[in-house]
């Protein structure tokens, strides 16, 4: 019994596989979050880009709420869990003061028009582990763009 616990002391056959199997675990969790951030990162520049195609749509017809969301759903094919608002319409000062966009009266300058575009989706992480981590969230897509 002695010469056998005096061999296994000396022994370093096994030793890899133990090591990778502690840390094997540990590199697909990491790899796995990464992959949940990288695709709710690639969601959110999509959002974006469908917020921009919205508010260029808007651009020349900022009442046409219809053809706003037409324009944000067309950059978004496929996706069906998408959440598009009506566009917002604010006017402000230049100091950054909201006035009503009818007769509001700034104390320099004439008030500017500005149309915000929104769109959002919900993110789940992939696996049960990442999403104790990463919490469910909204991923939103704005863009503001000033009429005038």
């Amino acid at each position: 019994m002695t010469g056998m616990l005096t061999r296994l002391k000396h022994s370093r056959r096994g030793v890899s596989l133990v090591e990778f199997a502690l840390i094997a675990p540990v590199v697909c969790l990491l790899l796995m979050g990464g992959f949940d951030i990288g695709n709710a990162i690639q969601q959110s520049l999509q959002l974006e880009a469908a917020a921009r195609a919205g508010a260029q749509y808007a651009f020349s017809r900022p009442t046409d709420t219809v053809g706003i969301t037409a324009a944000i759903r067309a950059n978004l094919l496929g996706w069906s869990d998408i959440t598009v608002p009506s566009p917002v319409t604010t006017c402000r000062c230049d100091n950054g003061v909201t006035v009503s966009c009818n007769g509001g009266v700034c104390a320099t300058g004439t008030p500017a028009m500005y149309l915000s575009v929104r769109v959002s989706r919900p993110f789940s992480a992939s696996t049960p582990l990442a999403a104790a981590a990463l919490p469910a969230q909204i991923l939103v897509g704005d863009v503001e763009l000033r009429l005038r």
